[in-house]
């Protein structure tokens, strides 16, 4: 019977308890984090570089794919990448050259279209790129 009484009081007050308001200072922490990340998703240039030669793959393949065996300005701004960031055979540049693969390989998948599906592909994509290298821009200049 002593039992039943503390057991009941839980019961009831459970809903009770469940319903206490989160710390208000924590919430607003984990929303300006949130719109940080919106403000600037690529503060982190050790993902930042990666996801770039990725994008430059996709470009790459829309270029060679729409435009022909001759379009090789992203494979050679890639290769500038390379030299610049990771001139000396090692991880990080496997990790670029990957990147850049996936993204070519990625793009081959997509199957889009040549000509305004593509265009519109490409100018994403593009902008895309161009975000990223400001990043990590400000990353050199902060």
């Amino acid at each position: 019977m002593r039992l039943i009484l503390p057991i009941l009081l839980l019961i009831l007050a459970g809903p009770a308890l469940a319903q206490t308001k989160p710390d208000t200072t924590q919430v607003q922490e984990m929303l300006e984090e949130d719109a940080e990340d919106r403000i600037d998703p690529y503060r982190d240039p050790g993902r930042t570089l990666p996801y770039l030669a990725y994008t430059m793959g996709q470009l790459h393949f829309l270029d060679y794919a729409c435009g022909g065996n001759e379009q090789q300005d992203w494979r050679n701004r890639m290769i500038e990448l390379l030299q610049l960031e990771a001139p000396i055979s090692g991880f990080r540049r496997d990790r670029l050259i990957d990147a850049f693969n996936d993204g070519y390989q990625a793009e081959q998948r997509a199957r889009i279209r040549c000509g305004a599906e593509a265009e519109a592909e490409r100018r994403n994509l593009a902008r895309r790129g161009q975000q990223m290298s400001q990043a990590l821009l400000n990353e050199v200049l902060d």
